[in-house]
């Protein structure tokens, strides 16, 4: 995933918890920091958005880290050709269908150890590889990514400066203004393509003052936004020209009549839903009037002054109503917690708004229409006009030199360009991307769409990753004061929520594109005051890529053939007499046993989501995959607890539950 690293440049040398991936296509080379090798690319796709789609080489090099000394045996899995060798020396090497065959044992000491794989596609560009290791303490499954590291050349400091250039030129809606004459092709980055706001009824949910000022400055009201300064608000024409601008775009209405302000007796109930859905993991505090810019947290302390009497429902309610795209999921509040929430929003928000720093003039909204023109709105916001003379196209703009005029150069550079929010850092990164022409902005691959989605979503701000914390594991103290009355919060079972790590192996892909929508039922976790929020957008687009970005083709769950044997087997293991996993888990309709602390999932819902090999890997060692997890380790070496059953074969009774739980 992009880290945060970038945003302050990438630097030359530094360690990474990633592979090196250096990619090869007929004359073209990229490099790029990867947390695993392994990689599904169709034929007719490119293998990066930076090289062409066809046939392609790519080598993941770093270093292999293992804690003690093990006998390890390598497998692959896939299609095409791969090769691996450690500390200089070949240990397997397969073409076709790979898998077949598995390395000798390899023993590796403690350390680190030099890591080299190469893939080579079919020569139709097609190609699917993973990457196993076994041992006779574990089963075979996938090496976990916090076992590579390597040290970032100046290739891959290239990759991923270029990379992130790219990202911005979409985020900042580029394309916007310098378009394309022929179109960025079937498959293009797919933000390039993603809508800014709607103004269509605007008027009818925001206040003109608010309106004035974020025109005038809005990253002093939001300091993450992409929006332009599009006038110069520390002189009095700039203020009066945000005024213009706010009086003609607050008459785009649809007349509907004003709604209620919200019932302050309700503010309370609004803190408490507030904090257990976990809002400060992406806001601070409505009463917090200073900015997070270390985790770069949304401030809420305008919401007052912004929304109209009876217009912050219905965005709580339904977030993407004017921006498909928004960054606001929908969490599918009820009536009750959406009027509730807008309560405790105003009432702590009221008197908190950030303050401009010189009063604004009365507004022309004839004068604002015309500024609106000349300044070419309705490029990006459609419904405003656009002017007469439109920015250069997209291939003209990638002819010149992004650092010494336009909209990336430093402000004695800029000209009369827009003033976009970018630091210096952001800077050199659209200009690294702007050498490598517009083509990459024509391709994408899952794979890399969902790593930056990982970030522009804020994935891990609510779930752990790689072995990093959630950044609401360190901030959710911030509001628990909106709970304090409540005693019984303590007394709840196991709030921690599922990791991302494993989760494009973990789930089939059908499954995961149901939780990002918001249409799974029931909740697997229904205990969890948290929800998974709807992204509506992007469900479909993520999922897909989680699971290729372990090397897998996303897919739903597969027929499943009960052996009835097995399964009866696979009861007796499941219940009190053998591991005594009713004791925490439902099976359907059958409760769990006894009381308990961390409760778990219905395991009948398990057989549902999760893939025949996460499973099993699960089952053989919980611990390696969540260490924090309660659920016991069954078996050492494969040997069972339960010796009087199918020969004491830890493997064979484990897929007997599974074929239990299918039956189930």
């Amino acid at each position: 995933m992009i880290r945060p690293l970038l945003f302050t440049g990438l630097l030359l040398g530094t360690a990474q918890a990633e592979l090196i991936a250096t990619f090869k296509a007929g004359d073209a080379t990229d490099s790029r920091l990867d947390r695993l090798p392994a990689l599904f690319v169709k034929a007719g796709e490119p293998a990066t958005p930076f090289v062409a789609p066809g046939a392609f080489e790519v080598t993941w090099s770093g270093q292999l880290s293992v804690a003690q000394r093990q006998r390890l045996v390598f497998s692959f899995e896939g299609t095409g050709s791969a090769s691996l060798s450690i500390d200089g020396k070949p240990v397997l090497e397969e073409s076709g269908e790979l898998g077949a065959k598995p390395s000798e044992r390899l023993r590796l000491n403690p350390g680190d150890h030099e890591f080299s794989l190469t893939f080579k596609s079919q020569p139709d560009g097609s190609g699917r590889l993973r990457l196993f290791w076994e041992e006779a303490s574990f089963p075979k499954q996938s090496i976990p990514p916090g076992a590579f590291k390597s040290t970032a050349n100046e290739a891959a400091t290239l990759g991923e400066l270029q990379r992130h250039g790219r990202l911005l030129f979409a985020e900042n809606h580029c394309a916007r203004c310098h378009t394309a004459a022929t179109g960025f092709g079937s498959a293009p980055m797919p933000e390039i393509s993603e809508l800014v706001p709607l103004l269509a009824g605007i008027g009818d949910r925001v206040n003109e003052d608010w309106l004035k000022h974020w025109i005038a400055s809005p990253q002093t009201l939001r300091p993450t936004t992409r929006m332009p300064a599009l006038v110069d608000a520390s002189t009095e024409a700039g203020r009066q020209q945000a005024a213009d601008l706010a009086a003609y775009v607050i008459t785009q209405t649809f007349g509907a009549p004003a709604g209620k302000t919200p019932d302050p007796a309700l503010a309370q109930k609004g803190g408490e839903t507030f904090h257990s859905l976990g809002c400060v993991a992406c806001h601070t505090l409505p009463s917090q009037t200073a900015p997070d810019l270390e985790h770069k947290r949304l401030p809420l302390n305008n919401v007052a002054a912004k929304f109209k009497p009876g217009a912050l429902v219905p965005f709580l309610k339904k977030p993407d109503a004017y921006h498909p795209f928004t960054g606001m999921p929908d969490f599918r509040l009820s009536d009750e917690e959406a009027n509730s929430l807008s309560a405790y929003l105003t009432a702590a928000s009221t008197g908190k708004e950030t303050k401009p720093a010189s009063p604004f003039p009365a507004g022309d909204k004839v004068r604002g229409e015309a500024l609106a023109k000349s300044l070419n709105c309705g490029t990006c916001h459609s419904g405003l006009p656009v002017s007469e003379t439109p920015p250069p196209a997209i291939d003209a703009i990638f002819k010149k030199d992004w650092s010494a005029s336009g909209c990336v150069a430093p402000a004695d550079k800029r000209g009369k360009a827009p003033v976009l929010h970018l630091n210096d850092a952001e800077r050199s990164a659209l200009v690294a991307f702007s050498k490598a022409g517009s083509s990459p902005l024509t391709r994408d691959t899952p794979g890399e769409y969902v790593r930056r989605q990982i970030e522009t979503q804020r994935c891990t701000n609510c779930h752990s990753h790689d072995g990093k914390g959630s950044l609401l594991d360190s901030v959710h103290s911030d509001s628990r004061s909106l709970v304090a009355d409540l005693k019984h919060l303590d007394e709840r079972v196991d709030q921690s929520r599922p990791q991302l790590t494993y989760l494009g192996e973990m789930l089939h892909a059908t499954v995961t594109e149901s939780m990002i929508e918001g249409t799974t039922d029931p909740r697997p976790r229904p205990w969890l005051l948290m929800r998974m929020p709807a992204f509506h957008a992007k469900a479909k687009s993520i999922a897909e890529g989680f699971a290729r970005m372990h090397g897998i083709e996303p897919s739903g769950p597969k027929p499943f053939t009960v052996d009835p044997t097995l399964a009866e087997t696979g009861k007796t293991l499941a219940n009190a007499t053998g591991f005594g996993c009713t004791t925490c888990h439902a099976i359907g309709d059958q409760k769990p046993t006894a009381a308990f602390e961390v409760q778990g999932v219905n395991l009948q819902l398990s057989a549902q989501r999760l893939r025949d090999d996460y499973y099993l890997r699960w089952m053989a060692n919980p611990g390696s995959i969540t260490p924090s997890t309660k659920m016991p380790k069954y078996a050492e070496g494969n040997v069972s607890q339960r010796a009087d059953l199918l020969e004491g074969d830890a493997h064979k009774q484990f897929e007997a539950i599974w074929h239990y739980l299918h039956q189930k």
